[in-house]
């Protein structure tokens, strides 16, 4: 069995998080009978405060930084919301950070300053997850965990989707609706595209990479002109997109050029966050991944502290609504 956590004595004294770390930092807000749950609770789990928990308690900078590639992604804002709240409860504050996807000079200078930081804990969604400057952090004193990117080496923490498995149960889903010419739009061959191919090449059914440099609505609407300005015997009769923002997107062009959805073409999202899925002009079918309890559990990781890195894979779920089967209007 594991160390326990802060999670599994709140648990057995039927408390939150947040009083557990209350009363370990802030007993005076919390009432003798309920203190003493906590600490018989904390005896019974033998849990014991990790190194870097005392290190917030201590106060280096009581900060934990959030490095996101896209603060127009509503999956981020979703990873922040949660990330922020599990600090909170711990007695810590989130500093939030944007890079840019491809953005390979701007992560370069952020995490230089970083390095010279006092943070108490670092968890990013990097270009490239083995980036020297991580290891320097590392060095300095910071813990650093990997949000949404697998880190083949496992030299640290890690906590994401499985994004091979999404890419699959968005292919099979369209491959079930009867489509045998699918289409996946992205701005890198990733772990998602990999799944949907994989499922294809199974069924013997054709996948098209359609590439975009843009991860947003732009490059939704980008792709939506290449395809409407594409004959229809060429054209993919499905689309499944690298996340929700393409996915919306690509949908906006296609309806306002009168387009059927889905019998003129099915389309699938990947995130399935709610902003996206109130906004779109049709409901989004998608792939959820728990964007908030994956940036809780981060930050958790980061409170954590000691113990070898840990690989953290969120099982995915497709939601399937309107945009991509027939009779859900």
């Amino acid at each position: 069995m594991g160390r326990a956590t802060i999670r599994d004595v709140a648990r057995l004294a039927g408390v939150s998080d947040g009083t557990v770390s209350n009363t370990l930092n802030r007993p005076h807000l919390v009432s003798t009978d309920t203190r003493q749950r906590v600490l018989q609770a904390m005896e019974t789990t033998g849990y014991v405060p990790s190194a870097a928990a005392r290190a917030l308690r201590a106060g280096r900078s009581r900060t934990i930084g959030l490095v996101v590639l896209d603060f127009g992604n509503p999956f981020f804002a979703e990873v922040a919301a949660g990330a922020e709240q599990a600090a909170t409860d711990a007695g810590a504050d989130v500093a939030l950070f944007h890079t840019g996807i491809g953005a390979h000079d701007r992560e370069q200078r952020l995490l230089q300053r970083l390095a010279e930081r006092r943070l108490d804990g670092l968890v990013i969604t990097p270009n490239d997850v083995e980036h020297p400057l991580l290891a320097v952090i590392e060095q300095r004193g910071t813990p650093v965990v990997v949000l949404a990117r697998e880190v083949p080496s496992r030299r640290r923490s890690a906590v994401r989707g499985d994004d091979h498995a999404g890419g699959v149960l968005a292919a099979r889903h369209l491959l079930d609706e009867g489509h045998q010419h699918l289409a996946f739009v992205g701005w890198r061959r990733d772990e998602r595209y990999e799944g949907a191919a994989h499922a294809a090449a199974n069924a013997g059914a054709r996948l098209t990479w359609i590439g975009t440099t843009d991860a947003d609505l732009a490059g939704g609407v980008a792709v939506g002109e290449r395809l409407t300005a594409t004959a229809a015997a060429e054209r993919p009769t499905a689309v499944f997109c690298a996340n929700d923002l393409i996915a919306a997107g690509l949908i906006q062009v296609i309806t306002q050029a009168g387009w059927r959805i889905p019998d003129d073409l099915a389309v699938v999202g990947f995130d399935d966050t709610d902003l996206v899925s109130a906004a779109s002009a049709v409901e989004l079918t998608s792939v959820r991944q728990p964007a908030a309890e994956m940036g809780s559990a981060s930050v958790r990781l980061i409170l954590d502290g000691t113990g070898p890195p840990r690989d953290l894979v969120f099982v995915p779920e497709l939601i399937a609504r309107e945009s991509s089967v027939a009779g859900r209007a």
